[in-house]
């Protein structure tokens, strides 16, 4: 159970930055188009990768493994949030705006969503959590913070 648990923290970070990621150019674009994006398109990338989580939970009923999931993922987005908009760009204000909270309810919901929604499917490719997987996870989120944080150091803008 303790490597189910550090799997979903380094999905949660990679997928937090992943998502991050994608929606840095259009949300500094228009904050409005970037709000409309983190609202459609993360949802969508948060759910593959909750479904990657749960699918792995080793034990046999996976709502509890959407619940654990759940909290996880929601914890890692409030802290990251707080890292990403105060420690990293030095912009608490532009954090805490309704969407915010919906994104929250968001990742707090997918997993269930993909609990009783793909069911059939996440026990159809159950299975354990695998050293790869954790190289796999721990490569997409090292590469997309590092990218994030070098876009924001060096100024790199559209």
């Amino acid at each position: 159970m303790k490597a189910w648990i550090l799997y979903n923290i380094i999905v949660g970070f990679a997928v937090y930055w992943m998502s991050n990621l994608i929606l840095w150019f259009p949300w500094s674009i228009n904050p409005v188009l970037g709000m409309t994006l983190m609202l459609t398109v993360s949802p969508i990338i948060w759910l593959i990768s909750t479904f990657s989580c749960i699918r792995t939970f080793p034990k046999k009923n996976i709502l509890i493994g959407a619940v654990y999931n759940s909290l996880i993922f929601l914890v890692i987005a409030v802290v990251m949030d707080y890292v990403f908009f105060g420690l990293i760009r030095n912009a608490m204000e532009q954090l805490y705006h309704p969407t915010t909270f919906y994104g929250y309810g968001f990742v707090a919901s997918i997993p269930f969503i993909a609990a009783f929604g793909l069911r059939k499917k996440i026990e159809e490719r159950k299975g354990d959590v695998r050293q790869s997987d954790f190289v796999k996870a721990g490569t997409t989120g090292l590469v997309c913070f590092g990218s994030l944080t070098l876009i924001i150091i060096l100024g790199i803008e559209i």
